[in-house]
Parts: C-alpha cells; structure tokens; sequence
C-alpha cells in the first residue's frame, strides 16, 4: 500500500504593531514570540532530517522582525523593562503592573514561584523596586523558549535565581533576546535552502480578502449579516497587499513564494482570480469551506485529501484544504495528553486516512497557528513536537511533504466549480464583520480611504507623502484590527488594540497636513450607554403635575432604552415616579393633550408587581397578550388604567386574574390631570417593606404600542419596617443564598438556573430568601431597575479596605442583592481572570460585611459553588467574635472540578494567614487553597445535587481530588435534587413552542415535532426525532455520540442538535449536516426559545454523560414528553428509570458501562419502542406525570437548613431553645 503523504503548514504572524510616525513598537508579541516560537519551530527540524514541514511567514511579520534586528525602532515594553526599577515615574509603574502582570493561570507564569508571587497579588497591592525589576525580568524571561533558557548558560542561571534580580541581569536578558530574533531568518532561509521547508506568504498585513474586494462577500454565508453604512470595495487594495507582500518576501527569503495562505483562510470567488493575476500556483483553506463549495456533496474521505483545482479567469491556481480535525486536536486537545500518547494518537488517526487511500495518493493537510497552541502545552510543547517527529522520522508509511512538491508530483485531477466564501471560523466572515464594533471600524477606514483616494487626486505633487498615508491604509486592513473588535473576542488589551487602529488612521490625515475627525479620537468600543433613567432621591408628596416636588421623584426618558428594532410611538416622552407612605405617585409627560389622547383612544395602563389572583370575574380586557406580560420581567397583582378625557382622566384600580390578560375592576375615580396621578398603596394590595415593581404600557383601541421602559421596570419600596410573619408550627427561616450567577443576571452554567428556580420556590412557601451575587458589568443598573440600598461598605481585602455599593433588585417577588465594586467586577466575563482569588475572596468577605448595612441577619448562609465557599471558613476564624458568628453554612456542589485553587496569597486576602493552610494530610490540598476543599471542610452541612453524586464523589474515579476530603465529612454530605422551574417549562403555556399539549391530552406534541422538522429543514417520516441540547464536552458523552453517529445515521434516525463547545464537535455535527441534510440538523449556539421548540418537538434526548452530577435537560425533557436516554450516572440514575413495557415501569432508557455501543443499544431500544404507538403513547404521558418541579426537593432543602442550625448549635454549644427552633430530621425522611 502506498504510504500517505502529509503536510504540516505552520502559521506564523503577527499583525504590524509599530506606529511608523514615531518608529515606536505600542505592543511587544513580535520580539516575544521570535524569542519563544518563530526560531524554535524551524530549529526543532535539524534534528529530524527527514520530516518536512510548509512554513507560513506573514510579510508584516517578517518586516517587524527584520527591523527589530535594525536596533532602529523603540519598544515600548522593551524600553520599559530595560529602565531601572527605581527610575520609573509613578504612570510607568502602572504601566509594568497592569501590562507585565500576566494571568496566573498561564503556564509561563507557573514555572516561576516568585513570577506566580507577583502575577496573583491583588490589583491595589503595593509593589517595592525590587518587586519590580523582579517583574520586569520575568515578562520577558517567560516568554523565552523553555529549551533555550534551559540550554543558554546566562538564561538558566536567571531561571534558577527567580528572584531579587540586578539591573545587569536584565542586559543579559536583552542582550539575548536579539540575538535569537537576528536568528530567525536566517533558520527559516536555511531549511529552505537544504529543502527541508517550503516557505509561502499571505498578503502583506494580513487583510480579509474578500472583505476588501466587496464587504457584501460576507453575506454569502450570513445572509442576515449587519453589514457597515458605508460600501467598501477595493479589489485594487487586495492585489496591492498581494504584490507588496511577494515583494517583500522574495527580498528578504531569496524565493519567490509558489504557495499563499489567504489570512484566515478566507477564500471566495473573488479570491481566486487574485491569486490567478499575481500567478500563485496554491492557496490554501478549511475542510468547512470545500465542504460548503461542494453544496452538500460532500464526502469527506473522498473530498477532502485530494487537492483541487479552479480555474476562472484564464489560469489555474491549485487549492489545498486542512484537516480540521487533525489540527484542532493539535491545537485544542492534545495539551491535555501525555506527549507520547498524543503522538501515538496523531499517528493512529493518520493511518487509518491511509487504510481509506488505497491506491490513491492523498494529502492530509495539518494547518494552524505555529504559536499560539504552545501557550497550553508543558515546555511550549517541545516534548509533543519532539515525539510526533521521532514517530515520523522512522515512519515509512508515513511521509511527511511539502505543499509544493506534492502538487508537483500529484497535479490536482478534480475541479472545484464553486469556492464558497469563507473562512478556516465556521466558513463564515462573522468574525471580523456584523458587530457594532466592527461596523463602526469598518466605517472609519472607509471613511479615511475616502478622504485619502479624493486628497490623492487634488495633490498629485504630494505623492511621497501619500504613499505613506496609503501604507497606513493598507495597515488598517489587517484582520487582526477587526478579530479584536468582535465581541467573540478579549484579548485584555483591547483598548491598546482600539486606539492602535485609530492612531494609523489618524496618521493618514497627519501625513497629509490636515486634522483628524473628531470620531478618530472616540474609541470604537465602549460600554453600551444606560438609558437615562434615576431612582428616586427622597419621598414626595405632589399636588400636581407642576410640583417641584417632581425633581426628586425617579424618571425614566422614553427612547434612549429602545434599539433601532423598537422605535418609541411618540405618546410618552418622560415617566416620573415616586412616593410617599400612602401613595404612589406617577407622571407622565406626553407631547400630546388630553383632547387628543382621548380622540385616539388612547389609555395608559401602569402594571403593578404581585402575584395575581387565581379567580374571580375579569371585565376588563387587559392590552397585553400573555407572551407579553412575561416579558415585564414580574407577574402582575394589579393594573392602573388612565383614561384621558378632555376634561380629567378616569382612573381604575383593577386586580389582574390569571392568565393576566383580564382583571377585575376594584375601584374607580376621576382625576382633575390625567398626566399626574396618585394611587394610594392600600387600593395595591400594598404594605410597609413591600417593594414594587412598574411598567407603563400606552394602548390604542385596546392593543398596545409602547411599552416604557421597553426592558426592566420602575420600582420603589413601601415605606416603613416590613410586617413581622407570625408562625403557628414553625420558624419561617431567613436565607441569604450567596452564588457568582443567576439567571437571568448573570449566567454561564446551569448554577444560576437553580439557584433562581430554587430560591423562587423557597420563598414562595413562605421562607424569606433572598440572593446576593457581584454585579457584573453585564448586569446593567438601569435595564434591572436596580436601587442601591448600602453605600460605602467598608469590605477588607488584604491590608487594603475597598468600599462597596450593594443594590438591591428583583426576579418577580424574590429580593436579589448585588455587591458593587467596579475595579473588581466592571469587567466583560464573569471568570477566568488573572485576579479571581481578590474577586471571590473580597465577594465573601462583602456578603458578611454587608449584613450590617442592611440589618438583614439570615438564619442560614447558602453558598454554591467554590465562588462563595470561602464564607464558612471566615464566619469560624476572622468574624468568629461577631454577633452573627451564630450564623448556619451550607455549600452546594454544583461543579465539583471547579474548585478556585489559588496561592498562600488568597489567605493573605481573606485575613486569614494567621491560620494558615488547613494541614489535613490530603495530597493536593495541604500545599494550596482549595477554596472550595476549605468550604466543605468548615460548613455545617454539605450537599450535592443528586443522592447518586453525592456518593460518586466519593470514590477517586468522581472526586477530583476530593474524595478523600468528602469522605471525611460523609455525615455531613446530602444529596438532593434539582427541579425545574414549572412557570418556564410548561408545555401547556410555553410561548416558545407552536403547539400546546398537556400530560392529560398530549396528541399536540406531534404537531409540535412536524412543525420542528419543517422550522430544520428535516424529512417527514415515520422514525423518531432525537434530541441534543448540550454543551459539545467530552465528559457529556460526545466521544461516545462521535463514535456511534455513522451507526445512527444508518438507522435511519433522525438528529436535532443544539450547542457549543469543543470545535471537534461542532465540526463532526455540522458535517453530518451536510451530508445528511433531511435528516442531521445542528444549531452551533444557544438558542432558549429554539432549544424548547426541540423539546417539545423531539421523541428522545440523548445524554450520555460520564458523568453528571444532577441534570436539568432530563427534567425539561420528561416535562414535555421527550423520553431521555442517558447513563447510569449522577443525577441522570436518580431521576431515570430503565422503560419495561412488560411491566409498564420506568421513564427512559438507560446503559451503564461507558461505551459507544452500550450508548447504540439504548438508542435502538428506545426506537424499537417508539414503533408501537401505544406503549410509546403510554411512555410519554408516564413520563409528563413525573413530578420534577422544584416543590418536593425545595422541602429537603428546608430540612437541610434546619440540619445546618443544629450542627452550628452543636458547634458553638447554643442550646435550641435559645435560636426558638425545632430540630432538625435528617434530610430527605
């Protein structure tokens, strides 16, 4: 059999960072990466004579490498690191502390304890000269390959030192660093000179290029694509970016490129006769995009290892596709395998392409970033790139090739007569088109090049200087400017990139002696403006519209909260509200009378929170449709209606009945304005302590036209102390649950759904419970209506103390409070920064300080997750003399593998040093924090969700590193399950699904699934419709799905699947997509109303877990009659049972071993069942019977709060009769 040939095309580039009006370098990535990967690459293949590899160098690189060497321009790290720690001013300092301190998390920053030291301290910690020297060393020894330094003499001894490091150490460094990056090109020459490398280039600065030909190109994959105002395209911009950049590679490599890889490997159309003009011979792009070229025939073993050819405008130009697949695993999975098994593994997978080629010569295609991956990997990847080599190296059926020189000995045989547009990310331009942002960045460069083309014609005898304002036009369309505009993307340094892009615009209009636009001074990306609304600042009393009483009263300004998509109707132009102890007030100021709001018909209808009564006689038609009145964001007890008249108004006080689309009239008045109302609190329903919520909706002839505000509501507070709740049998307890999400603030994971659900039922039986979580730049004060109720509270971080504000909010009834401090939580994302030991210690520390402020004493702290799990240990040790030391702890594991592993620092931050680490013999745990390991260890009570999980984590193969601890405290681990919210997942009610059906009468549930297939694109036939709504994870099963899908597919069954995860993933479900179009239909994303519509539209949902700790998709799914087949794990065990249709028992299908074809097995059950109507008929109904709502399990949580009081009371000695509460039965009798 003939050997298979493979190509690995490595990726080098970077975007032109340097500011050539000043001969100034704004960021560092080109002297660093030369240091760390651009020579290691090539360097690695002397020692494998017979590997080849393609090398990518991108021109705009290869300019900035070779000036650097010049010693011509100034870094602007560089220069910052060479000063003497002592020398810098007080603004360079912030400088190094905000730019040199890199995430804790990356590995370069590991290898180095004092570098760890100083990367994990908080944002405000003081830092002495020799703390940053130490930093300005360690930035840049880091990003020093670790062979190097572990094989330079000078560079090891540095490694060895750590610490205290001399401004001469620093010389060594420099010194060193240029040395390796006057290296770089020559090593690259070299290889390709000996015929071991074949080197290509892309265009000079690395612009889209379809883009630049036609902005309008994007739309070929998006359709729906918000694309800029201004028109841009220059097909003559992308020709020049392809001569300059063969120009500048042939001067500095000797060679004239044969091979081009398009940036991103965007291709189109437009493309190929580009490259046909400048006589490329090969391009290269993603399987995604020969996939979508060949419009559903694709067959991938067939398609994609043999290289194409186009031809459109007289030549021909050869085209190569990567293997994603093989690429993202090297890019996105290998780093967690050891370096010989993922060799062994990437051989494995080559092979068996070689088993399908036959006689036929294919060309596997392994093509990505040569940088970027290695951030991941031990050693910058080393071993891993050593071990595939030494493999290949001795490999015979195995050959490794240049681009070149297979097309040379293998001509491309098949022509591809469509190339669609697309690039290597989702086959799409998303990424660098359709945001706001990048429209805006758009509309400037189009702007610019505007002014510059018309300049260009008007001043012909400026051509010098126009050619340098041309260059920075053609460095403003690089991708990397628009990469970093997406919001898909965070680089931590955006604003550098933002104001980056702008300064070479500017630079356009400088060269040419004219001004800049103001806008080029404006950065593109800000923070979303809040509407322009204010709370109330002090009660009122007004006695008529004209009252300067008004001035303290909270407003809302009607069309800064409404989008393009929701023009404001013109009738309401500012809202005031406030109140007194009786009354609420309201104001609306309109730009239309009295008289006319009358002759039009219309009426103002203020709603007001509250649950709403269950009967009674609705004669009053209400304007708001049931789907809208769940987008106020609260149930309605009541509503106002204003009925203008040309003299007055009438005003009616109606209750609202279910399904709140009537209300039943309580009292009624006139009123001498109808602009300006009071209604007093007692016709609401309303009494001291309560808060209420309001929203404004204007109707004309009985239906609604605007809604003010569009998002959120208005809301004041009752005056006065709440009512003391008198209790008959039992202490009604106070709870304050303390998680890092909830929905639908603030959400990441299936923790804030429970957390919300939970918390909503617990008060609804009467518990007052309220929640706190940081607030997040993404929870906006104004689109929640949020109030603060504490200022200045004083929270200690460290030796530091940093005030807080804490605001309080609503989800219907329940009293949400939220810990404010901007330089903590003013950020885009909730985790995954370099600081987050600062941000969970100082939020744990804010819900004890804030106690206090707020006069609110809970019985029991609920912690979830290791976000909070501080709490316990700093009730026992720091606030252990408090008067609420008494205070009852209990911790919910959601995400046992999470667990906020940090340094001795975080102990330093929670005050709690003198202590110490908690020294429990525990491997792992006694040598850091393990703030969720010190949460089980200090908490009265313990739980998970599930009685299965809650045992699991128990043993070694579930405990992440745990186990040994969680066995310790087995009397005190629970296992209770989740529930799902029966207002939101209601088959009977849900707005989402086209169709309602109930348990009693499911025959609906079938219109349900046709609809779906038709909304997917899906055949009509007789088989089952199977579910995925999921995360694309490994540990949910999706090996075993990957592995089984051909076998699946060959039954004949049919396949929605909706989510994101690993690109592995997405990528194997959209090309079954492709293949398979009538019957495989993938959503990449998350779509809630879509995700409900598959609910109630699929037969079976599938969940093959490793593991999973409680579940909620197999509660939504029996909810709507979508029977789960699932492992025998978690929580998945204790809500599913195995289907007899013998014995009429059970509610699903279930397997237990770990494996694709146990996992094949019970699909197959499931679809032979399905055949036979009537037992599948009885299924489904069993199934919508179950009881997964929150009320059963909100009960064992009750017991678990009472369970925690005990325990505490043990642990203090309190007797019970001195906390008035009965003890507490064991959890779950």
């Amino acid at each position: 059999m003939k050997p298979l040939h493979v190509a690995f095309v490595w990726h080098m580039h970077q975007p032109y960072y340097k500011d050539d009006l000043t001969s100034t370098y704004l960021l560092p990535w080109v002297r660093l990466r030369s240091a760390k990967d651009y020579y290691k690459m090539p360097a690695l293949l002397d020692a494998y004579p017979k590997v080849r590899a393609t090398f990518n160098l991108v021109p705009s690189l290869l300019a900035q490498i070779e000036d650097y060497g010049k010693e011509e321009s100034v870094d602007l790290f560089l220069n910052l690191s060479k000063r003497a720690a002592g020398d810098l001013s007080a603004e360079e300092r912030d400088f190094v502390l905000r730019w040199m301190r890199e995430a804790p998390r990356a590995l370069r920053v590991q290898q180095s304890p004092r570098y760890l030291e100083l990367a994990s301290r908080a944002p405000d910690a003081q830092f002495t000269i020799a703390d940053i020297r130490d930093l300005q060393v360690w930035f840049n020894l880091a990003w020093c390959d670790p062979v190097w330094v572990e094989q330079d003499p000078r560079l090891a001894e540095l490694k060895r030192k750590d610490r205290d490091f001399t401004e001469q150490d620093k010389t060594f460094l420099f010194d060193a660093q240029l040395e390796r990056i006057r290296s770089v090109i020559p090593k690259y020459r070299e290889l390709a000179e000996r015929g071991q490398a074949e080197l290509t280039f892309s265009p000079y600065y690395h612009p889209i290029l379809p883009l630049i030909c036609h902005v309008d190109s994007a739309r070929s994959a998006n359709p729906q694509i918000q694309l800029p105002e201004r028109h841009f395209s220059h097909r003559e911009d992308a020709e020049r970016q392809i001569e300059l950049g063969m120009g500048l590679f042939e001067r500095m490599l000797g060679r004239r490129p044969k091979g081009m890889w398009p940036s991103e490997m965007a291709v189109g159309e437009s493309v190929i006769g580009l490259a046909e003009k400048a006589r490329i011979d090969w391009m290269i792009s993603d399987e995604e995009v020969l996939a979508r070229s060949l419009e559903g025939q694709f067959n991938r073993d067939e398609n994609l290892y043999q290289p194409k050819r186009v031809a459109r405008e007289g030549g021909a130009v050869s085209m190569v596709f990567r293997d994603s697949q093989l690429s993202n695993v090297i890019g996105f999975d290998y780093q967690r395998m050891s370096s010989l098994d993922a060799a062994r593994d990437m051989l494995g997978r080559l092979r068996r392409i070689r088993d399908v080629q036959g006689d036929r010569d294919f060309l596997a295609v392994i093509a990505l970033d040569g940088e970027n991956a290695w951030e991941f990997y031990p050693r910058d990847g080393h071993d891993f790139l050593n071990a595939v080599y030494t493999e290949l190296e001795s490999s015979s059926d195995i050959v490794t090739t240049t681009v070149s020189d297979f097309l040379a000995e293998h001509p491309p045989q098949q022509l591809l007569h469509h190339l669609h547009t697309g690039s290597w990310i989702g086959a799409s331009l998303d990424t660098w088109i359709g945001d706001p942002e990048h429209n805006v960045a758009w509309d400037l460069l189009a702007e610019t090049r505007d002014w510059l083309d018309a300049q260009s014609q008007q001043r012909p005898k400026e051509s010098q200087q126009a050619a340098l304002a041309w260059r920075e036009i053609l460095i403003t369309e690089g991708s990397d400017w628009f990469w970093w505009f997406s919001r898909k993307h965070d680089s931590g340094m955006d604003p550098i990139w933002d104001n980056q892009f702008r300064l070479h615009l500017r630079n356009v209009y400088k060269l040419m002696g004219a001004r800049a636009p103001a806008r080029l001074f404006q950065p593109i990306i800000k923070r979303a403006p809040a509407p322009e609304r204010g709370v109330p600042s002090a009660a009122i009393s007004p006695k008529s519209k004209h009252d300067p009483a008004w001035a303290l009263a909270g407003y809302y300004l009607v069309g800064s909260g409404f989008g393009a998509l929701h023009r404001p109707a013109g009738y309401v132009e500012r809202v005031y509200y406030g109140n007194d102890e009786n009354n609420l007030y309201f104001r609306i100021d309109s730009p239309r009378s009295g008289p006319e709001l009358e002759q039009q018909n219309i009426d103002f209808w203020l709603y007001v929170s509250g649950p709403p009564a269950l009967d009674g006689k609705g004669e009053l038609q209400l304007p708001l449709a049931r789907s809208a009145v769940a987008e106020l964001g609260f149930e309605p007890a009541y509503v106002v209606r204003i009925a203008p008249r040309s003299q007055g108004a009438g005003i009616t006080v109606a209750r609202v009945l279910e399904p709140q689309t009537t209300a039943a009239a309580d009292s009624s008045w006139d009123a001498d304005d109808p602009f300006a109302v009071a209604i007093p609190f007692a016709k609401l329903g309303k009494h001291t302590g309560d808060a209420i919520e309001l929203v404004l909706v204007v109707s004309r002839e009985g239906r609604d036209i605007e809604v003010v505000p569009p998002s959120g509501a208005l809301g004041v507070r009752v005056p006065g102390q709440a009512r003391a709740v008198e209790v008959e049998h039992a202490k009604h307890l106070k709870v304050l649950v303390a998680t890092a999400e909830l929905a639908p603030f603030a959400k990441l994971g299936g923790v804030s759904d429970v957390a919300a659900s939970l918390s909503k039922e617990l008060r609804r039986i009467g518990h007052d419970v309220r929640v706190v979580l940081p607030r997040y730049r993404q929870v906006d004060i104004a689109r929640y209506g949020l109030r603060p109720v504490a200022t200045d509270v004083k929270v200690p971080l460290g030796t530091e103390v940093m005030p807080a504000t804490i605001y309080e909010g609503r989800l219907n009834e329940l009293v949400i409070y939220f810990v404010d401090c901007p330089q903590l939580y003013d950020r885009d994302g909730m985790f995954g920064f370099g600081d987050d030991d600062a941000r969970s210690v100082y939020f744990s520390r804010a819900v004890l300080e804030m106690m206090p402020a707020l006069d609110f004493f809970p019985d029991v702290v609920h912690v979830h997750d290791w976000y909070g799990a501080l709490i316990p240990n700093l009730l026992d040790r720091v606030y252990d003399s408090e008067p609420y030391a008494d205070i009852a702890t209990a911790l919910t594991i959601h995400n046992l593998s999470a667990q906020g592993i940090f340094g001795f620092g975080a102990l330093v931050l929670g005050g709690l040093q003198e202590w110490g680490l908690i020294r429990l013999g525990i491997p792992g745990l006694d040598n850091v924090v393990n703030l969720l390991g010190r949460g089980i260890h200090f908490a009265d009570v313990v739980n998970t969700v599930s009685e299965r999980y809650a045992k699991e984590i128990q043993t070694p193969e579930y405990g992440e590193g745990l186990d040994e601890l969680l066995r310790r405290n087995t009397q005190k681990l629970h296992g209770i399950l989740n529930g799902i919210d029966y207002e939101t997942f209601d088959p009977q009610r849900d707005p989402n699904i086209p169709h309602h059906y109930s348990a009693d009468a499911p025959q609906n549930k079938a219109l349900c699934r046709a609809a779906l297939r038709a909304e997917l694109g899906l055949e009509d036939v007789k088989g089952p419709l199977c579910a995925i709504v999921s995360r694309f994870y490994d540990v949910k099963g999706f090996d075993l799905i990957e592995q089984a899908m051909p076998e699946l597919v060959q039954l004949g069954l049919q396949i929605v699947v909706i989510g994101t995860g690993d690109r592995r993933y997405e990528d194997m479900f959209r090309r079954w997509a492709s293949e398979v179009p009538r019957q495989v239909a993938v959503a990449v994303g998350f779509d809630a109303a879509l995700a409900q519509r598959i609910y109630a539209g699929a037969d079976m949902l599938w969940m093959p877990s490793r593991f999973e700790p409680g579940g909620l998709a197999q509660l939504i799914a029996l909810r709507y009659g979508t029977i789960p087949v699932v492992r025998t794990t978690g929580g998945l065990a204790d809500t599913i049972r195995d289907f007899d249709p013998a014995l009429q028992t059970g509610n699903g299908f279930r397997f237990g071993p770990y494996d694709a074809w146990q996992f094949f097995a019970a699909v197959v059950r499931g679809a032979e069942n399905f055949r036979h109507p009537a037992v599948w008929a009885w299924l489904v109904q069993h199934a919508m019977k179950e009881d997964v709502s929150w009320s059963r399990s909100a009960q064992k949580y009750v017991q678990l709060y009472l369970a925690a009081m005990a325990s505490r009371r043990e642990r203090r000695g309190v007797a019970a009769a001195e906390t008035g509460t009965a003890s507490a039965a064991p959890v779950g009798e």
